[in-house]
């Protein structure tokens, strides 16, 4: 499994699964252990640690010791507006020796030396908004200098195109440059797939990628209506075999609307003893089962229980045309 994990990091698909699974779990993101903080471990996404927070000069040593209690750790994913220079070159440098990989989710943001730690990513994926600007901080120009001299070597080493270096020195302090989606493509920021050797075959790969993928799902259940449509019409395929029927994207949408509507308060969390998965013909196959709990505040009702789910992904395409389950335990108004 292991070698799995390490060539399933390079592949876009299972870059772009993990950024779904990181918005999903986006809402539980708290306040880490102090002695890890800014980074903090979820279990809810498998081998990523995620840096929540500022950069200061205790985050080089809070990230060594994120990594000796999850040395599982193969992504890291950045939500930061920056800090200290010399603290994200540290960081940066030990992301680059352990070959990991970076990941900027939808609608997060990674700027200013936050930027640094996204570029040393063996593979790295932008889908959130990548941010340089100039320096600053430094009190004398012999200091700025030096720290400008170390900033341009890094990035160097880890082949940042010269075009970002230039917008990064055009950019006064006071300011972000923010890299758009074209930008993005067009300066080949993102580095991902082809860059680390694979040991495994494929369908390792597919398996580990439609797991990350289907897990997003289901802990996407508890965000608010709009967020839960939005990140569903990305995932889901425009034709879906939903609980036995053929049904269309927007069938299932209007659906899960209807029973967001009716249940606003809701938590999924899955058994991850129970997962199993499957890949064949470019297919694959998760199955397991989740605990689940409903509130709805204004009639003050609540239900909660247990359920199987099952479903299909297609990989190529990275979307679910099955979706599948059924209710194995229910309780209603906290009965027994």
């Amino acid at each position: 499994m292991e070698n799995s994990l390490k060539s399933g990091v390079g592949d876009e698909r299972t870059l772009l699964a993990l950024s779904f699974l990181a918005v999903a779990a986006g809402s539980a993101i708290g306040q880490s252990p102090s002695d890890t903080a800014p980074f903090v471990y979820l279990p809810e996404i498998p081998n990523a640690l995620v840096l929540n927070g500022s950069i200061d000069f205790r985050a080089p040593l809070a990230f060594r010791r994120a990594m000796q209690a999850h040395p599982e750790t193969q992504v890291i994913i950045l939500q930061s507006d920056g800090g200290s220079v010399q603290a994200a070159l540290l960081i940066a440098e030990e992301i680059y020796d352990r070959k990991l990989s970076t990941l900027i989710p939808e609608r997060s943001l990674c700027v200013s030396a936050c930027s640094y730690v996204f570029f040393a990513g063996v593979n790295r994926l932008a889908s959130g908004q990548l941010g340089v600007h100039q320096i600053s901080g430094s009190e004398d120009i012999e200091s700025a200098q030096l720290n400008l001299s170390d900033v341009i070597e890094t990035l160097s080493k880890y082949e940042v195109p010269p075009a970002v270096i230039t917008r990064m020195l055009r950019t006064p302090p006071k300011d972000i440059y923010i890299f758009n989606p074209a930008e993005i493509s067009s300066l080949k920021i993102n580095r991902t797939a082809g860059t680390v050797q694979t040991t495994s075959p494929p369908s390792a790969v597919d398996e580990d990628t439609a797991k990350q993928l289907v897990l997003g799902v289901i802990t996407a259940s508890s965000l608010p209506k709009t967020d839960l449509l939005a990140l569903a019409s990305k995932i889901y395929s425009d034709d879906i075999s939903f609980y036995g029927t053929p049904r269309s994207k927007a069938d299932v949408l209007a659906e899960k609307a209807t029973y967001v509507d009716r249940w606003p308060m809701r938590s999924s969390v899955v058994q991850p003893d129970s997962v199993v998965s499957s890949c064949t013909s470019g297919r694959c196959r998760v199955s397991g089962i989740y605990e689940w709990r409903v509130f709805d505040p204004k009639r003050n009702k609540r239900a909660s229980g247990s359920a199987q789910f099952v479903y299909e992904v297609d990989m190529s395409g990275l979307r679910i045309v099955v979706e599948d389950g059924k209710v194995i335990r229910r309780q209603k108004n906290g009965e027994r």
